[in-house]
């Protein structure tokens, strides 16, 4: 009968040991769970509107009818200009357009100094080699640094985007 009680006593033991590991399991997924759904509440869940003010579908609504607006455009000549390419023998063929801002005057201004405007381009894009201007990320840097330097001209207004319409590099 002793031979009986010991093999029967590990046993429970371990059934004992067993069951307290899976409570102490279960209560600490309790309380993970408990301290996620905690932080959700307090950082992340979207905070509730105050009365008249409006919710962020209608706040975005403004944003994409400002975005979808295009001001005046003002179409430039085409520019034909050797890259600085070693050898000189690439030459690049760019036709742009330049979006202007709602600024009373700045047309009239742009046409004054077409002359400045185009030796300002001429001098960046004949500045590039092929690798430059070849990636998008090249012509969004030339687009970039045509901008700054025609609005660094302008006295009245601002340009507000520079649209490529035509880029051929041969």
């Amino acid at each position: 009968m002793a031979a009986e009680e010991k093999d029967t006593q590990p046993e429970g033991g371990k059934k004992k040991s067993k069951l307290k590991l899976i409570i102490i399991i279960l209560i600490l997924l309790i309380v993970l769970g408990g301290a996620g759904a905690g932080a959700y509440f307090m950082f992340l869940k979207p905070k509730p509107q105050a009365a008249g003010q409006p919710s962020a579908a209608e706040q975005e609504a403004p944003k994409a009818e400002t975005v979808a607006q295009i001001g005046e455009l003002y179409p430039m000549e085409p520019f034909v200009v050797n890259l600085a390419d070693p050898g000189g023998s690439r030459y690049l063929r760019v036709t742009l357009q330049l979006e202007l801002t709602i600024t009373k005057g700045l047309k009239d201004e742009i046409d004054k100094r077409v002359p400045q405007i185009r030796d300002a381009i001429i001098t960046i894009l004949s500045s590039k080699r092929f690798e430059e201007i070849n990636s998008a990320q090249g012509k969004m840097i030339m687009k970039q640094q045509i901008m700054r330097r025609i609005n660094s001209l302008l006295a009245s207004g601002q340009i507000a985007n520079v649209y490529v319409t035509e880029f051929v590099i041969q």
